[in-house]
Parts: C-alpha cells; sequence; structure tokens
C-alpha cells in the first residue's frame, strides 16, 4: 500500500496529492513518476490540492526529488497551490518556506477552504 494518493480531475484541471505519512527514498521514487505523469497529462495552468495534514517529515533526499518536482510543476504553468495542514507551527514554516516558490499558494486547515480557493483562481 502507498504512503500517497495522486489524481487527476481534467473537468478541474487539478492534480490532488494526499500523503497518509512519509515517504522512504524508493517510495519517493515510485511517486515522483507517478506524479511526473500526471503533470504531462495535465493542461497549463492546473491547480494542485496538496493534503500533508499528517505532517509527513521527509529526509534530506527525498525533498530533494520534491524539488525537482516543484520546478516540473512551475515549468508546466501551474496556477495556484492549496495545502491543507495540521496546526503545528514547526510545519507551518517548512511549507511555507518550500512552497514560496509558487505565485498562489496559501494553507488552510481543511479541504473545502482549500477547494473554495483553487476554484476562485
Amino acid at each position: 500500500m502507498n504512503n500517497y494518493t495522486i489524481r487527476y480531475n481534467p473537468l478541474k484541471n487539478r492534480i490532488y496529492i494526499t500523503f497518509s505519512k512519509a515517504l522512504d527514498l524508493k517510495e519517493a521514487k515510485k511517486y515522483a513518476q507517478e506524479i511526473n505523469q500526471l503533470i504531462n497529462k495535465a493542461k497549463p495552468n492546473f491547480t494542485t490540492y496538496l493534503d500533508i495534514s499528517c505532517d509527513p517529515i521527509h529526509s534530506k533526499k527525498v525533498n530533494d526529488l520534491f524539488d525537482n518536482l516543484r520546478k516540473n510543476i512551475i515549468d508546466k504553468e501551474v496556477k495556484g497551490v492549496a495545502t491543507i495542514m495540521s496546526k503545528s507551527k514547526v510545519a507551518e514554516l517548512q511549507i511555507r518556506r518550500t512552497l514560496q516558490i509558487f505565485k498562489h499558494h496559501r494553507i488552510f486547515s481543511n479541504g473545502i477552504e482549500a477547494e473554495g480557493y483553487l476554484d476562485s483562481l
């Protein structure tokens, strides 16, 4: 079983990503392949819904791999990113730093607010 789920909604042109716990390097490589396929499938100006409310803490190697994924997302012309996370201030600081490269990015405590934000872009 994967520690993540991903899917693409072509009607909303949105990629949905949910982590259930941190990924090890092997699983992160599999995830990277799968998410790159969805990024290539998405039309320009897609949005990304990222649920990391489980507060996954990934290794440096996994985070480096995720840096490349973020660049691919930007290159494909992402319109906006909404992140759902817990109330952890440490996690929030970390994710704000990591995702500041996106022009439109906001953090939410629930999926309804995140969907509303992405729908408004």
